[in-house]
């Protein structure tokens, strides 16, 4: 099993430089390896053979270094040579198809140092920017984080209103959530004290 998360910790203490500091200087270098990785995925990814093992590790490190080379990256830079490394390993152990899964670990541990929560939010139907706005506005506030980013899944069958989602928690501001509420009130409330239901 591909230990996704093991993975990104590495590629992010790697742009630290060892140093377990989260400054600005190192999530630019977080961010440009980020990049690197991202590209690579993309390119690999829209090819018609898989790319693995040592050999074609080895080729395309070498093109992945001189492409970078042109772009005016150096090997020096942090972030960049741990995304090269990863890219290396990923092809030679032929798990390079988990890289989808690594990008989105690496994204969320980012967002994690940079105190940025994400949140998913589903709505009945599409919110307008005021709206989203004060969502973000509060969370902050309430979360104590420097931002919020959310992505928005629009859901009909909620029949109004919207559910916040955190991580493993759900706030349900639904109409479709507090129909549930009520009927599960009404059944508790029909229920004669110590009896079962039924029978």
């Amino acid at each position: 099993m591909f230990a996704a998360g093991r993975w990104a910790k590495a590629f992010i203490e790697a742009c630290e430089g060892g140093t377990g500091i989260m400054n600005d200087d190192a999530i630019g270098r977080c961010e440009a390896g980020f990049a690197v990785i991202k590209a690579a995925f993309y390119s690999l990814s829209h090819l018609h053979n898989p790319v693995s093992g040592s050999a074609a590790a080895a080729r395309f490190n070498g093109f992945l270094r001189t492409a970078l080379k042109k772009c005016g990256y150096t090997d020096r830079e942090s972030g960049v040579e741990a995304a090269c490394a990863v890219i290396f390993l990923l092809i030679q152990r032929d798990l390079f198809q988990h890289t989808g899964l690594l990008i989105s670990k690496i994204d969320e541990l980012l967002l994690e140092k940079r105190n940025i929560l994400t949140v998913l939010l589903d709505c009945a139907e599409k919110p307008d920017d005021s709206f989203l706005e004060a969502i973000k506005t509060t969370l902050k506030e309430r979360e104590g984080v420097r931002d919020v980013r959310i992505t928005t899944v629009l859901r009909p069958e909620l029949l109004g209103g919207y559910r916040i989602n955190i991580g493993g928690k759900r706030e349900d501001f639904s109409v479709l959530g507090r129909m549930k509420q009520m009927e599960l009130a009404l059944t508790e409330g029909l229920r004669p004290a110590g009896r079962p239901c039924f029978g």
